[in-house]
């Protein structure tokens, strides 16, 4: 019996004791020994940390927590779940040299925020703090989201809390480090070798390469169509430009009445209107309302990603997740893959449209990134792929390069389009310019023939049968040309000016000898191979017979000259005549009963017009007034320039 007792003693002081044991370690860790030889220590082995649901900030709190030894017993998935707000890291440092001292904190994972504390008595001071959700202007080193200043005093020992709070899902699982100044140096100098080139360069690159797809969209939008697609992609691309911008601290958007926004707050909340105008944006330019399943699945994404404004301001006041926002934060990316797949075969199934052949590779593009990328993280498998998978990730932005890369694909897809509307445009104005010309040549006919007509009737009101005879046999051949150039757009100058002498004949033969005329073509003029519009000519001709010789007893006499300017490629046609001026038939028209309004030369000119339009020429008609020696009107002067194409 007595034997039975000395054992129930003994277990019970072992129990006790070992109690003890667990009670002490959790309240006492080995002091880290700051000595000469001393650069860097990882505080793994060396520290406890501790884990909350709750928000505890000062000192009493911490010690009801359940402290244990930071090791590789800490399991992300099972004690860092999603409703654990703060994780906490307890270490102590001993300075014995006889002077002061700084040390350096560095994290070792990507997190929210991190304040480090030091215990003074029974009370937490803030020593410094770091993380992507600290404002700017709070880090304990510029430009530096991973590291802390500490100082220690000579010849003292102190203890040391870090509060490492939630970023994004779940708290990072960390083993911090001290180092010393010079060690901390050399090591940020290495990093900052090849963080230029990984990182701050191309997110700077890419910021300004949104910024300026915001310019041109927005330009484009304002100046020139006025299509909501461009309204879309200038909206997205300025989202996108805060939130690399905001990677690289390019812009701070932080304010001082509420914590909360920080720089952090800002890209990861930049993130919902870019997906937002990026699917509206989608929709527009790829015509998804021609497809009512993938329209509808469309409006559902926007829908979500308005939810998605809620549930980031949950996220952010309230870090611990629901089960219901975690599912919507965790997965909010899944319907916009599951859209990309879509556009992806809508697109494939049009591509006899020219312009969705870049757009389609674009789609295509950023599916596979999201696949490669974010999909293993969606089915819990990325710890599974190997490691190639992982150094890529690590190397390369692979989503931010397939919006890049979609992104230039797209404004690829906008020019081209644009350049397939003008080249439309410009054949529809050409073809209704080249309906106008036809009509306005056919509008030119019936006035010559109304005043060939009239000639002929003369004749025969005058019983001269013979001269209405051969009337009527030359202006059957002027109206057989006249129909025969009024299809072309241009004829030959040698047939033109046939026309163009036996439209001047049958005037002369109407005003009885009283009109002569002169044709004068230069001997350097092809007149087999110059080509003109048709019909140019002959309204000024008509001018000048009708209203300046015309009012003239004695008649008068019409000079045509045509020559060639070769260094200008210019054909130069001049009319002159010797009749009353254009002042003077200007009075008598005043005065007619019925005002003649130059029909033919208003036809004309218009035809220049078409005509310089659809060939891009220059040509021209100028009309001036020729005086005798005694200032009296002595008739007028056309030149017409053709330019020869």
């Amino acid at each position: 019996m007595i034997r039975n007792l000395v054992i129930k003693l003994a277990l019970f002081s072992f129990i006790v004791g070992s109690q003890l044991c667990v009670w002490a370690h959790s309240n006492t860790i080995d002091t880290i020994k700051i000595t000469p030889t001393f650069r860097q220590v990882s505080l793994y082995g060396k520290a406890d940390y501790a884990i909350s649901r709750n928000d505890n900030l000062t000192f009493n709190q911490l010690q009801k927590l359940q402290w244990k030894i930071l090791d590789s017993t800490i399991s992300t998935r099972n004690q860092l779940a999603d409703t654990v707000l703060q994780y906490w890291v307890r270490f102590c440092v001993g300075n014995d040299f006889n002077k002061d001292t700084t040390l350096i904190v560095k994290l070792t994972e990507k997190n929210q925020r991190s304040i480090l504390f030091e215990q003074i008595e029974n009370r937490l001071a803030i020593v410094g703090q770091t993380g992507f959700g600290s404002k700017i202007s709070n880090l304990s080193i510029d430009e530096d989201y991973w590291r802390i200043f500490f100082p220690l005093r000579k010849q003292r020992h102190q203890q040391f809390y870090i509060l490492i709070k939630k970023y994004q899902y779940n708290v990072a699982r960390q083993y911090p480090q001290i180092e010393t100044l010079d060690y901390a140096f050399k090591e940020k100098k290495e990093e900052l070798k090849a963080f230029p080139a990984s990182f701050r360069n191309f997110k700077l690159w890419t910021a300004g390469f949104y910024f300026a797809v915001f310019i041109y969209c927005s330009l484009k939008y304002i100046f020139r169509r006025k299509e909501l697609a461009y309204l879309y992609f200038a909206l997205a691309a300025i989202f996108l430009f805060i939130r690399y911008s905001l990677q690289v601290d390019a812009i701070i958007l932080e304010v001082d009445w509420l914590s909360s926004i920080n720089n952090d707050f800002i890209f990861l909340f930049s993130f919902i209107p870019q997906s937002f105008f990026y699917i509206l944006f989608l929709g527009e330019f790829l015509k998804v309302k021609e497809s009512k399943y993938i329209y509808w699945f469309l409006k559902f994404c926007l829908a979500q990603w308005c939810l998605m404004i809620i549930v980031a301001l949950v996220h952010f006041f309230w870090p611990v997740l629901s089960p219901i926002t975690k599912i919507l934060w965790t997965y909010n990316a899944v319907p916009f893959f599951l859209l990309t797949i879509l556009l992806s075969y809508h697109t494939y199934v049009r591509l006899n449209r020219k312009q969705f052949k870049f757009a389609f590779i674009g789609v295509v593009v950023l599916a596979t990134a999201f696949l490669f990328v974010v999909a293993p993280r969606w089915i819990n498998v990325s710890n599974l792929m190997p490691s190639w998978y992982h150094a890529i990730n690590r190397q390369v932005d692979l989503i931010t390069l397939a919006f890049a890369i979609d992104t230039v694909l797209f404004l690829t897809t906008l020019a081209y389009r644009d350049r397939l509307d003008e080249i439309e445009r410009n054949n529809l104005k050409l073809k209704n310019a080249e309906n106008e010309h036809k009509i306005l040549r056919l509008q030119m006919n019936p006035h010559f023939i109304f005043n060939c007509l009239n000639s002929i009737n003369l004749y025969i009101a005058q019983n001269d049968s013979s001269l209405a005879s051969s009337y009527l046999s030359k202006f059957s051949q002027l109206m057989r040309l006249s129909l025969v150039h009024s299809r072309k757009d241009k004829v030959i100058l040698f047939e033109e000016i046939t026309m163009l002498k036996l439209y001047l004949e049958l005037e002369t033969m109407r005003f009885k000898g009283k009109l002569n005329y002169v044709f004068n073509v230069d001997e350097d003029v092809d007149v087999d191979f110059i080509e003109i519009p048709p019909m140019l000519i002959q309204p000024h001709l008509e001018n000048a017979i009708w209203h300046g010789l015309m009012h003239k007893a004695e008649g008068g006499e019409i000079y045509i000259t045509v020559k060639q300017n070769f260094s200008e490629q210019i054909l130069e046609v001049t009319i002159r005549d010797n009749g009353i001026g254009r002042a003077k038939a200007a009075e008598l028209k005043s005065k007619a009963v019925e005002k003649d309004k130059s029909f033919g030369t208003l036809i004309t000119n218009e035809r220049i017009a078409i005509f310089n339009e659809k060939f891009n020429a220059d040509t021209n008609v100028k009309i001036s007034d020729l005086f005798s020696e005694d200032g009296k009107p002595n008739g007028t002067l056309v030149t017409i320039n053709i330019h020869l194409i």
